[in-house]
């Protein structure tokens, strides 16, 4: 028999529950709703206002006393690959360029065991943070890549029923015009839900490489996922060309843009066409706040001092939520080059992403982007909500309102239905073995 047992007083955001719409604004009381929940077999089977699901002789009742509930979070971009390597491949002045070289070095380091190593102590950071889902970028090229779609099997193998994953392989796009880049698209079919990825850059050459790549995508059946305009410069503008590439091939697979930093950089109406655009062609954005704002706009001083940034690094995520396109925000980079910090908390990406981003005034939304805004990017039914026959593993805090959720990233949080191994952080000393 499946245990069954009831949760009393869930304080869940209106905008995860099923057939709730919730209202804009700053955080206000009404945007929470107190539900009790009937889980069983590792769903929920029944949401109902306090009181109405009874509990029937040896069904156990927990009382959460209005404490704010979330579904398991959804990690959209990740590089697992990459994760945990600061310590070998410090980025001292956090430039993106600098990160580049200095990851390319150390990848004659990744060895399957590395690899291995570094993606199931991430995977324990993020299943104890409350994370069911990510979806990870691997680096392919003419000469690597094989110990890392090595260790992604063998950690899909070992995390199966934990954390679902999904793979992307990431190159340039240019690379799939080549004969190893038929290769690369090919092994990809190796792994369930896997995803072409690339880096396509401004030039002479990016339509014919757009409508290649896409072509590919097309007679592999893959869904794309590419990184898209990470920089500071308004000319950059691949994802205005992706978006004119998937409308002339009618291309229906599903379509991710992660970064899109450069639409925040140009003027209002090109920035406004452009998202028309994106609409149009049912791209999907995924947002890193954390490793943009830490990435974009470094600055030096005359004497090579630095200077201040003078932009967020982030993409438009008031004016691609208000035009209804699909959004996510997400950890991207973890202790590597790229970013120096982070730990696979997606909760962190939501409390950063509401203050960097001033999301605090679309509560609802941010609450979406980290939940069931990735789970649809990602295709994955009955995540990412709070509804009848969704997955039943929620993260509960010790906060009754927005407000209180917000002020205190640090407090405790209490993981339901996840893995028994799953409350403990793995201890950082484990990798200096």
């Amino acid at each position: 028999m499946p245990e069954t047992f009831i949760l009393r007083n869930a304080a869940i955001p209106k905008s995860l529950l099923a057939n709730s719409i919730g209202s804009e604004g700053a955080a206000r009381e009404a945007e929470i709703l107190i539900r009790d929940l009937e889980i069983s077999d590792k769903l929920i089977t029944a949401i109902a206002a306090p009181g109405v699901i009874n509990a029937t002789d040896g069904v156990k009742v927990k009382d959460l006393s209005n404490r704010i509930v979330l579904p398991g979070f959804i990690d959209s971009h990740v590089h697992l690959d990459k994760a945990f390597t600061w310590d070998r491949a410090p980025n001292v002045r956090g430039e993106f360029w600098d990160a580049i070289d200095l990851l390319s070095k150390d990848r004659f380091n990744w060895t399957t065991e590395d690899l291995y190593r570094r993606g199931d102590f991430a995977l324990r950071c993020a299943e104890s943070h409350g994370t069911v889902a990510m979806r990870t970028h691997l680096d392919v090229g003419r000469d690597f890549g094989e110990n890392s779609y090595e260790a992604m099997r063998a950690l899909s193998e070992r995390w199966s029923g934990r954390i679902q994953l999904q793979t992307v392989s990431l190159c340039g796009i240019e690379l799939y015009m080549e004969p190893i880049g038929q290769e690369i698209a090919e092994k990809s079919l190796n792994f369930p839900k896997a995803l072409l990825g690339g880096m396509p850059q401004m030039g002479p050459n990016l339509d014919a490489e757009l409508d290649y790549f896409f072509d590919l995508a097309a007679e592999l059946g893959l869904g794309v996922d590419l990184h898209v305009d990470e920089n500071g410069l308004a000319e950059a503008e691949c994802v205005r060309r992706i978006a004119k590439t998937i409308l002339k091939k009618d291309f229906s697979l599903p379509v991710t843009c992660g970064h899109v930093c450069s639409l925040a950089i140009q003027d209002e109406s090109r920035a406004n066409s452009t998202i028309d655009l994106i609409k149009e062609a049912g791209v999907q954005i995924v947002s890193l706040p954390m490793c943009n704002m830490y990435l974009q706009d470094r600055r030096e001083a005359k004497d090579s001092a630095r200077a201040t940034p003078r932009w967020r690094g982030v993409t438009l995520l008031h004016e691609l939520e208000t035009a209804g396109v699909p959004l996510a925000c997400a950890s991207d980079n973890v202790r590597d080059a790229f970013y120096a910090w982070g730990d696979f908390d997606m909760f962190e990406v939501l409390v950063q992403s509401i203050r960097i981003a001033h999301l605090d005034m679309k509560l609802n939304a941010a609450t979406r982007m980290v939940t069931s805004g990735p789970a649809d990017i990602m295709g994955l039914e009955g995540m990412g909500r709070v509804e009848e026959g969704s997955d039943a593993r929620l993260v509960v805090f010790d906060s009754r309102s927005f407000n209180e959720l917000l002020a205190r990233p640090a407090q405790k949080r209490e993981l339901i239905g996840f893995h028994s191994e799953a409350k403990e952080t793995p201890d950082y000393e484990e990798l200096q073995h």
